[in-house]
């Protein structure tokens, strides 16, 4: 049996009142789906080693229903809870049980979210064709588990990779993760601040997916994007708009908003994908999506 309907016959029998949107997600995308899943699964399999499909499915059903207390406190309150990351590590990131359930749960997300699927197949149809070169350096931006990483060395492979995250737990994962894909030759990941992080030398592309919405000032995320990059160099970016987590502090209404900011760090928006539940109660205020950029980093103040 493949591990995705391993995965997926564990959680319907663990949780029935969510498998149905997964099993809607995995017949409108059939191919990336199963693609998807497999690859991710395989990782985490081995990361987890024996009852990782019971890791995976409480992970994932503590995280749907965080989510759901968190965008009904939001509808409530018009505005997200905390302000600040000092607010949120007290809460959140100094918890370490709700962490690690937390993180397996987003990384379920990849797949099993319908509008994260239109994400990946965004990343893939829109950013990743634009690597032409055999060899070339990423740098990833607040990289997690290292999945975004990880999905563009496995198409590009002789490229290597640079992730970035303030979180020694994450990084530890992400580095287990590499070995598991039999990539620990072409990434490193390290515990650094993204928004200060800076190498010697320019990189030919970047990545930075959902960390915008988790910073005080995103707009410096871009900037430092843009300061590790060569003239030229491509730049792939999502983030969650009017999308309520225990962890999130910016709260974006419009994709303007994320447009903005690209432009003032000196990018081109070269391509966009805004990505929404279509079950999502049109009786709510706020609509809880996934955008997701392509950005050129600009030669000048034109282009």
């Amino acid at each position: 049996m493949k591990l995705i309907d391993r995965f997926l016959e564990h959680f319907s029998d663990r949780c029935q009142v969510y498998y149905p949107a997964i099993e809607k997600a995995r017949r409108r995308h059939p191919d990336t789906f199963d693609a998807l899943g497999e690859t991710l699964l395989g990782w985490a399999s081995q990361k987890l080693g024996d009852g990782w499909e019971e890791t995976l499915s409480a992970g994932y059903m503590h995280f749907l229903m965080d989510v759901n207390r968190s965008q009904m406190e939001y509808e409530r309150r018009g505005h997200y809870p905390n302000k600040s990351y000092d607010e949120v590590y007290k809460t959140v990131y100094d918890n370490p049980e709700f962490m690690d359930r937390y993180h397996w749960g987003v990384f379920v997300t990849t797949f099993a979210w319908e509008h994260h699927l239109e994400i990946y197949e965004f990343f893939r149809s829109a950013f990743l064709p634009k690597l032409q070169g055999k060899e070339g350096r990423l740098l990833d931006l607040g990289s997690g588990s290292g999945v975004w990483s990880l999905l563009t060395l496995q198409d590009k492979k002789g490229w290597i990779s640079q992730g970035i995250d303030i979180s020694r737990h994450s990084v530890g994962i992400a580095s287990a993760m590499a070995e598991t894909a039999k990539a620990s030759s072409q990434v490193r990941f390290s515990v650094a601040d993204a928004l200060e992080h800076q190498d010697e030398s320019l990189y030919d592309a970047g990545v930075s997916c959902f960390l915008l919405e988790h910073l005080e000032g995103p707009q410096r995320l871009f900037d430092n994007l843009a300061r590790n990059l060569k003239p030229g160099a491509w730049a792939f970016v999502t983030a969650a708009l009017t999308a309520a987590e225990a962890d999130h502090i910016a709260e974006f209404k419009k994709e303007s908003e994320i447009l903005q900011m690209v432009e003032r760090a000196g990018f081109r928006a070269v391509a966009m994908h805004s990505a929404a539940p279509d079950t999502h109660p049109r009786s709510q205020q706020f609509l809880p999506r996934s955008m997701a950029v392509v950005l050129q980093k600009k030669h000048n103040d034109i282009w």
